[in-house]
């Protein structure tokens, strides 16, 4: 795109539609996911809670982390938005035509011939082109958009990205939480990206339940006043409350993983782990998601993101979420790393 002369006309009607209808307004502290609806008051439940039920899924384009090119800005110009919203529009023709579309800003095969070219757009469910907000990154706090890593946590990351795909793959456990189909974390499931990103929140008396479309990870939360019970698991032990429309969910009791490889090292599981979340509905299709990570292994300080959330028709269906790698890749991984080991 960077490249590709783009007349003035269509600039502007790109940003234009961006902005009338996807609701491109950042505000200084939050992401406007809808434009405000005259009348509008959050539903109920039959027993009087706000009702936040549904399957809802993140599908913008925001990255977690802001882009060096853009250091110090939090916000995209009308000429960026236009831009991008033009290539979301141009990968949706593509996947519809029946060709492989990649990401805005996924790695050469070149830079990098495995991370973040696993999955071709067979694998990729975005049926329609994702939404195109001004904010340049999830993260609002640090104002950098950065996360903070501590120097240990960032050279687990630099070396996470650096095997990811390539092993070397001696024990069962050399590959990541994910490649094993346990889990990618609790941090990372309201928004997991476009091959499992589909989450169903179901409300009971009591209860909020969610159900996470990769690897079927699913939270029970209490919201009735039950204290934390103290077990450590993998996801924490959540428990959740209300502040007037407001569902606030503190979860701590969190498994030791540190020592296990995971994809992503700000989502892995640590006993010193805390998240807190927020799930404010925000219109009829839409909830602000605000994700809190405390861990003083990980991170020098917390870090905040403000995630739009959008809720899918009432047809959709979250069907077998079936991880072929741990069913097959992993034997298959472990027996080539014997057969490269006795080439060395």
């Amino acid at each position: 795109m960077g490249q590709r002369q783009t007349s003035l006309l269509v600039m502007i009607w790109a940003a234009f539609f961006t902005m009338t209808m996807l609701g491109g307004f950042v505000s200084a502290q939050k992401v406007m996911i809808e434009e405000p609806l005259l009348n509008w008051e959050t539903p109920r439940t039959p027993w009087g809670d706000p009702d936040i039920g549904g399957i809802w899924r993140y599908e913008a384009t925001i990255p977690l982390e802001r882009p060096d090119h853009l250091q110090n800005r939090a916000f995209l110009t009308d000429e960026e938005l236009a831009a991008i919203t033009l290539v979301e529009e141009e990968l949706a023709m593509a996947r519809l035509s029946g060709l492989d579309g990649v990401d805005v800003g996924k790695a050469t095969l070149e830079e990098s011939p495995i991370r973040y070219n696993e999955y071709n757009s067979f694998w990729q469910d975005h049926g329609r082109p994702r939404q195109v907000y001004r904010q340049t990154s999830l993260i609002l706090d640090p104002s950098d958009g950065k996360l903070p890593y501590t120097d240990d946590a960032r050279e687990a990351a630099r070396r996470s990205t650096e095997r990811y795909g390539v092993g070397p793959y001696e024990s069962y456990l050399d590959p990541d939480t994910g490649e094993r189909c346990l889990t990618d974390g609790a941090a990372i499931m309201m928004w997991q990206g476009p091959n499992g990103g589909h989450n169903r929140i179901v409300q009971s008396p009591g209860y909020v339940t969610i159900v996470h479309e990769e690897y079927q990870d699913r939270r029970i939360i209490s919201v009735d006043g039950q204290p934390h019970h103290g077990i450590k698991q993998w996801l924490g032990d959540s428990v959740g409350r209300w502040e007037n429309d407001v569902l606030i969910v503190e979860t701590n009791n969190f498994l030791d993983k540190t020592n296990y490889e995971w994809a992503n090292i700000w989502s892995r599981a640590s006993d010193t782990l805390r998240l807190i979340e927020r799930f404010e509905r925000v219109g009829p299709q839409s909830i602000e998601y605000t994700l809190t990570v405390e861990d003083p292994k990980t991170f020098t300080r917390p870090w905040t993101a403000v995630i739009p959330i959008l809720k899918l028709p009432d047809s959709t269906h979250i069907f077998e979420y079936a991880c072929h790698e741990g069913n097959y890749a992993l034997s298959n991984m472990l027996s080539a790393g014997r057969v490269e080991a006795t080439k060395n």
